[in-house]
């Protein structure tokens, strides 16, 4: 094997050139260039190079024990010593969980207007798990960090999830600062009284419950089982799956239900002339049934196109919530008018679960606040109550209420019934513009941006963007959490979430 592509460290590749001036071991030929660098720094290189990997991927340490890692390692570099033991790596993984933590806290800590997001999620054993996510604005930035993956032990219900958070909070010292938690877990409101903290449901885990109760009704499911029969008829073909391109779903989350029932839509004129499927009396979609599964690709291809509007990758505000529900009801309505049932039934399970988000005061001051949407809130009836809400946070800041640490020079220079009302009057920006940009720019109405800064917050759902619109994608690391072990998980998915942000 070539040695001269296989090292750590960028040097001069051709040994008939003179090495660089700058280079400390220019003196050297290349061939002992290479052993010294061999001996000094591949064995670290390789055990960061290692670590990182591990951490990136969720893999478990006893990787390293492993024969085809062995082989990957020697076949890179047959001079280097991977005798590594999984014991050795998970002490190196806790050292570097301590040195993460200890900067995670650290950023936590200083925060202002943290945020909390839980992820209730199972594990392949059974085993349910809740994932707890900080978020923050620091410098107009958007920043989230994993704090802790706790076993419930119980069972899952809203007072275990509370006195978990409270622990975790607690722990992190943040107690007194979370106003909010957003959560995908049912019944929250159960334990909301008499609480400072306001329960937030997951914006992605209810529009997927919005869409399963839907399609997974008695008069619909019977169709989506057929759907699955028909593609793992195809799929048992000799050669079919490559021919047909049809994809195969659990009819559990409704993206992959999507694509399974589009794909299945689209190739129908061409599959349904296979002799072998035309003999295949109880998988034949009738006229009604394909007109059922067009009605439902359309109504479903509806509601992925207006949350794609939110973004794609990251944590969106909970300010997009109100605009979007409302596009979302004007594109079903327009289906509607072409009596689609499908379309019909979803909108009417929207109304029901979400239908009093402009009752929350999260969604609609943070609407507001946001120079995108502000008009379809404040052009509203809700216009009155968000307004007073808006004027009374300033209020507060006027008065000293909140923490001194606030720049306040921004009071002085314009009273805070000016800023408000200049905001009101100003157009709405373009949806592509970022708020916190927005605000981070408004230096003569400092008093109204710190109230923006508190509500813009507040985020929608409690898993990352990305992982609800590309599941294929995700599911990977999804499914690589599932089997972590369990003395490893909580430390694995800290240092998978926060290593890269330290």
């Amino acid at each position: 094997m070539d040695k001269r592509r296989v090292h750590f460290v960028p040097i001069q590749t051709n040994p008939s050139q003179k090495l660089r001036r700058h280079h400390p071991y220019k003196h050297l030929p290349f061939k002992h260039v290479y052993k010294q660098k061999t001996e000094a720094g591949d064995k670290y290189n390789l055990k960061t190079h290692i670590l990182k990997m591990i951490v990136t991927d969720l893999q478990t340490p006893r990787l390293v024990e492993e024969d085809g890692f062995h082989h990957l390692t020697k076949a890179l570099n047959p001079s280097t010593d991977a005798a590594l033991s999984a014991s050795a790596i998970r002490l190196e993984l806790v050292k570097m969980y301590d040195s993460t933590k200890k900067k995670v806290k650290n950023a936590v800590n200083n925060a202002r207007d943290p945020v909390l997001s839980a992820e209730l999620w199972i594990s392949s054993k059974e085993e349910s798990y809740l994932t707890v996510t900080c978020h923050f604005i620091d410098n107009w930035e958007l920043k989230s960090y994993t704090l802790d993956t706790a076993q419930l032990l119980d069972e899952h219900t809203p007072e275990t999830i509370h006195q978990q958070l409270q622990r975790i909070s607690t722990e992190w010292e943040i107690m007194e600062k979370i106003k909010v938690v957003v959560v995908n877990v049912d019944g929250m409101k159960k334990v909301q009284r008499n609480l400072t903290w306001t329960y937030i449901p997951c914006f992605s885990h209810t529009l997927n419950k919005v869409i399963r109760e839907v399609i997974q009704s008695t008069n619909w499911r019977y169709l989506l089982r057929k759907c699955r029969q028909i593609v793992q008829f195809f799929h048992q073909e000799n050669g079919a799956s490559g021919c047909y391109q049809l994809v195969q779903s659990s009819c559990v989350d409704w993206l992959p239900t999507l694509d399974m029932v589009k794909m299945i839509c689209e190739q129908w004129p061409k599959f349904s002339q296979a002799s072998k499927y035309m003999h295949a009396d109880h998988l034949w979609l009738n006229e009604n049934e394909r007109k059922l599964l067009e009605n439902m690709k359309k109504a479903l291809t509806v509601v992925k196109d207006v949350t794609e509007t939110i973004g794609m990758s990251g944590y969106v505000s909970v300010s997009n919530i109100i605009p979007l529900f409302d596009k979302l009801q004007s594109s079903l309505q327009r289906l509607i008018k072409q009596e689609n049932n499908v379309a019909l039934k979803l909108s009417e399970k929207c109304q029901y679960h979400f239908g009093s988000i402009n009752q929350i005061m999260w969604f609609t001051v943070s609407t507001a606040l946001d120079p995108r949407f502000k008009s379809s809130v404040l052009k509203t009836g809700q216009a009155e109550k968000a307004t007073e809400k808006i004027r009374e946070e300033m209020c507060k800041l006027e008065s000293g209420a909140i923490s001194s640490s606030y720049n306040r020079k921004g009071l002085r220079e314009m009273g805070y019934e000016d800023s408000f009302l200049q905001y009101v009057r100003e157009r709405d920006i373009s949806a592509t513009r970022s708020p916190l940009q927005y605000w981070a720019a408004k230096n003569k109405s400092k008093d109204l941006a710190m109230v923006a800064h508190k509500y813009l917050s507040v985020i929608a759902t409690a898993i990352p963007i990305e992982q609800m619109m590309h599941q294929d994608k995700s599911q990977i690391i999804f499914n690589r959490r599932k089997c972590l072990e369990v003395q490893d998980i909580n430390m694995m998915l800290f240092l998978n979430a926060n290593h890269q942000k330290i």
